[in-house]
């Protein structure tokens, strides 16, 4: 009888702290409703245009909602479909392979009769990112490679092959003038250091100098135009960096002040396979080999009847390419994926094809084309327009997607890194966010998981359109996240 009392006890003691635990559960979504309704009280979102969505991926439940069918501009969020769609149709193990090769006889002498073709795969990859910086890393390896294979001079041209993607290098509906700015750089089936230009501004000491430049890579393939000249007067600090359309001719102007620190800046390259190629050979040269012709594109009908030698080739993989993508919120990054995926999937690296295939996957998650609206795969053009609703939906398929991770690591974390390294980092609330964050002329958007106290999963999508305030808006998307961590 005794241990019949003590097990009714136990069962009781159990089914009121159960009891406890569905109340809680009660109270925390309760708690979330009150915690959200007064951040959309802010006067300052008075004319603002804005759709929250936010469900719980374990229980596939809405825990809050405002205005989550309504469609919106996206911005940078857009990078969380291009990438997603990229994992489902390619995998994070693709692999972008660029090959080098001889086309032409390679003579006892060690002079190949013919040219040098590097072969594009549209890889981003081809720079100094992942070779602690050296930009020249991965051509020099090329050219040290030609030279292993014997080869001293050269008597035809250096050829990129840029044709697994076409020569549409830019959005039409980017903004016109800002295109020469890293995040419009130009995407191409050859690319080279993000297909930019980097060049620092170095403070000085004598003011009507022309201020120092730090320039690479150093190339004959642009030119640049300096008449930027250092000030005394901190106030006359204003100067200005623009390239003229269609060329790389970069044109600097402006005053600099002495005591500022160094400034960075990236302008982007026009035409990037020459870009590549013209490293190249210059690379080649400064081995020692000898190159009689000239650096050009490939033209319909080359190598119809040659002889070919790989020499070399380069490989990255789509992890890679994704996690910088989403870490970095780097557009030229974005704009090669959805060209990849036209031309892996579809057969024709295009943009119009790798929308087809984002539409594909979008209809795979339960949403039809004409109910939104896609223009390019990095959200810089204002025509993207998503819901919360189709955000949260994407973000909880890949939470149970089997390359979901891939995702999940690449999004900027709170207080740590990417758009989120200066918000959300007090020690409560620093490492809980998971978050792709957007921004263009007014528009911001941020979108992600919370890893939640309880174990579950939340995902949310946070769009809004038509502010004047960009830190306004962003405190208040910060305020809902640290609210979801608070009630979970």
């Amino acid at each position: 009888m005794k241990i019949c009392l003590n097990t009714f006890a136990f069962l009781l003691v159990f089914c009121m702290f159960f009891a406890d635990l569905l109340d809680a559960k009660i109270t925390d979504a309760n708690d979330l409703k009150n915690r959200l309704l007064p951040f959309f009280k802010n006067p300052s979102l008075k004319n603002v245009s804005y759709g929250v969505s936010i469900v719980s991926v374990n229980k596939n439940s809405s825990l809050f909602n405002y205005r989550n069918d309504d469609l919106f501009s996206v911005a940078s969020n857009m990078k969380l479909l291009t990438t997603s769609a990229a994992l489902e149709y390619l995998g994070p193990d693709f692999e972008y392979k660029t090959s080098v090769d001889a086309r032409g006889i390679i003579t006892a002498a060690g002079e190949l009769h013919g040219d040098i073709v590097i072969k594009g795969s549209g890889d981003p990859n081809i720079s100094g990112r992942f070779y602690d910086g050296n930009i020249f890393a991965i051509p020099e390896s090329w050219a040290q490679a030609v030279k292993s294979k014997g080869i001293q001079v050269i008597t035809g041209d250096i050829i990129a092959d840029d044709s697994i993607f076409d020569r549409t290098y830019t959005n039409p509906n980017w903004p016109e003038n800002q295109l020469s700015q890293w995040y419009c750089a130009p995407s191409c089936g050859l690319s080279f250091n993000d297909n930019c230009v980097d060049i620092t501004l170095v403070p000085g000491k004598k003011p009507g100098d022309v201020v120092k430049l730090f320039v690479e890579p150093r190339t004959s393939y642009y030119t640049i135009c300096n008449t930027c000249v250092y000030t005394q007067n901190k106030k006359d600090h204003l100067y200005s960096i623009q390239k003229k359309p269609g060329t790389n001719e970069i044109l600097i102007k402006g005053k600099f002040w002495v005591n500022s620190t160094p400034e960075k800046t990236w302008v982007s390259i026009y035409n990037p396979a020459l870009y590549l190629a013209t490293v190249f050979k210059e690379m080649l040269e400064k081995n020692g080999i000898v190159v009689y012709g000239t650096v050009r594109l490939i033209n319909e009908g080359d190598f119809a009847d040659s002889d070919v030698t790989n020499i070399v080739q380069t490989a990255s993989t789509m992890e890679q390419t994704i996690l910088v993508t989403n870490k970095q919120s780097q557009n030229f990054y974005a704009e090669q994926i959805i060209k990849t995926l036209g031309a892996q999937i579809k057969g024709s690296g295009t943009l119009k094809a790798g929308i087809e295939v984002v539409q594909d996957f979008m209809s795979k998650i339960g949403f039809q084309p004409g109910e939104y609206y896609i223009d390019d795969g990095c959200g810089l053009s204002k025509e993207n327009r998503l819901s919360p609703k189709m955000i949260t939906t994407l973000l909880a398929y890949m939470s149970k997607h089997p390359y979901g991770r891939v995702l999940w690591d690449s999004l900027p974390t709170s207080g740590i890194d990417g758009g989120l390294r200066r918000r959300m980092g007090m020690p409560k609330y620093k490492s809980k966010i998971h978050a792709k964050t957007g921004y263009i002329a007014r528009t911001s958007a941020l979108s992600g998981y919370v890893d939640a106290a309880n174990g579950e999963i939340l995902a949310f999508s946070i769009l809004m359109n038509n502010f004047k305030d960009l830190k306004v808006v962003q405190k208040i998307q910060d305020d809902i996240c640290q609210a979801l961590v608070d009630c979970y």
